[in-house]
This record gives structure tokens, C-alpha cells and sequence, in this order.
């Protein structure tokens, strides 16, 4: 992503989380941001090239086709061979994480958060409030604005789309979330996690866990989250992806670490 998307992104994410807190939720700017990365992330994978990349790969497969301009078609996104078979190596050891929020009726609580994650995951630029890749084969030493839409990325988040946000929000009113590949209640992860869930989203699949984070700010709903091409389903590998959120979530902690007395940040 370069630096015009990411200060691009940076206002749509300013824009979406200013009308969370006002009580709006969802503006659907972000599901309209990333239809067109995807577009531009077709163009390039689609166009031929004689560079090879430098930074680590997990080799893009993409085919074009002539498409009308007046209908979006997402993508197709595919995790190569040679991906789905780390599923038989062993995971690194997993390392704690930590970040902070500020909950708050005027965002005066520092809160802390704090997690394991499995080794295999490598830190990655974003937006949000962790994120990280699936690269299980490199080391430390890699460029952590590296991404490749067909890599399995990890994240922690307040959700900004529609699908996920709608479930949240029909579960803390009573509800039953529907239209998952696969919808569970949990009350044995800990006092934040509310149910964990495996939807269609975005082209991709979404195996995530409802974790709200914030006291004072119930449109901000938090989840931790694994993100992965059709072709996981039903292997190996989406058993380790999804091993390294329920481990994620088991082990996270939430600790207040101060009350500043200001109005507003």
C-alpha cells in the first residue's frame, strides 16, 4: 500500500470510527475503500511482469478476464501449495502481545491488552489495533509493509463492516446472528468473549471471535480475528489458523492502567 492509500485509508478509518461514536455505526466507506484496493490489487496482479519481488511471497495466482465497468467482480484469492502444506510444521512458540485502548465516556481510561500469538504470525502495518501475517517460513528480519492478499492475516480490531458489525450488534440485543458458515456462543475464553463465528467476507473467509474491549463504548465492537483464501476451508491449515486465534483470545488479559483527568484526548 503506498502512501496516498494509507492516508486515504487514514480517513476513511477517521470518518468510520467518528460516526461509531457518535452512535451511527458503520459508514460502509471502508467496504468501498477496499473494493477499490481489490480493483487496484487486480490490475497489478493481472498485468505480466518481468520484476521478480524481493519480499517474501506466497506466490500470487490471479487470472484476468474481460469485466463490465458498470459491475464490481471481487477477485479470486487462492493460498498456494506450498502455504497450505506448513500446515504439517510444528508452530513457533507463541509471543505475547500487547497494546493499549482508552475507553471512557471522553477516552480517560488507559487500558491495556495483552495476548499470546503464535510465532508463526509476523507483525504487519495496519490500522488497526494489532495485525499480522502468516508467514511461518521467515524470520524476523522482513518488511512489515509487506502484504499479499493471499497470505492468511491475523488481526485485532473494531469492526468497521457491515456483516461482522451487524452480528455483534444483534447478539448484544438478544439476538442470533445468521447467515455464518458457523455461529457459537462461548463462555469458557474469558470474561470478554462473547461467541466466535466463520463467515463469507470480502472474497475471503473470516474466523473470528467477538471480544468487546471498551466499557463505555458499545459501538466499538472489537474482535480477534483470522482472515483466509476459500481453498484453507477443511484443510489442515485452517486448523492451525484457527488454533492460533482460540489460543489468542484464551490468553488475553484486559488491565486498566491509569484514569487521565481530561475532558477529551
Amino acid at each position: 500500500m503506498g502512501l496516498f492509500d494509507k492516508i486515504l485509508k487514514g480517513a476513511v478509518d477517521a470518518i468510520d470510527n467518528a460516526a461509531a461514536k457518535n452512535g451511527n455505526g458503520p459508514t460502509g466507506l471502508k467496504d468501498l475503500f477496499n473494493q477499490a484496493m481489490d480493483k487496484k490489487d487486480e490490475a497489478i496482479n493481472g498485468s505480466s511482469s518481468t520484476t521478480a519481488s524481493s519480499k517474501p511471497s506466497t506466490a500470487t495466482t490471479s487470472s484476468s478476464s474481460k469485466r463490465s465497468n458498470c459491475a464490481y467482480t471481487r477477485p479470486k484469492y487462492t493460498t498456494p501449495q506450498e502455504v497450505l502444506d506448513t500446515a504439517s510444521i510444528p508452530a513457533k512458540p507463541s509471543r505475547k502481545i500487547e497494546f493499549e485502548v482508552f475507553d471512557g465516556e471522553n477516552a480517560e481510561i488507559r487500558v491495556k491488552v495483552t495476548f499470546n500469538l503464535s510465532g508463526d504470525f509476523l507483525e504487519t502495518a495496519g490500522d488497526v489495533h494489532y495485525l499480522a501475517s502468516y508467514l511461518p517460513t521467515i524470520d524476523d528480519d522482513y518488511d512489515s509493509d509487506y502484504s499479499d492478499s493471499n497470505t492468511p492475516l491475523f488481526g485485532v480490531l473494531d469492526v468497521d463492516d457491515e456483516i461482522i458489525y451487524n452480528m455483534a450488534e444483534k447478539f448484544d440485543k438478544g439476538g442470533v446472528p445468521e447467515n455464518a458458515m458457523m455461529f457459537l456462543p462461548v463462555n469458557d475464553m474469558g470474561p470478554r468473549a462473547r461467541f466466535k463465528a466463520k463467515v463469507e467476507n470480502r472474497g475471503k473467509i473470516e474466523y473470528f471471535y467477538y471480544c468487546p474491549l471498551y466499557d463505555y463504548m458499545p459501538d466499538f465492537k472489537t474482535c480477534f480475528t483470522v482472515s483466509y483464501t476459500h481453498n484453507v476451508v477443511g484443510t489442515p491449515l485452517e486448523k492451525k489458523l484457527m488454533a492460533a486465534v482460540d489460543e489468542a483470545v484464551r490468553t488475553m488479559q484486559r488491565e486498566v492502567v491509569s484514569t487521565e483527568d481530561r475532558p477529551f484526548r
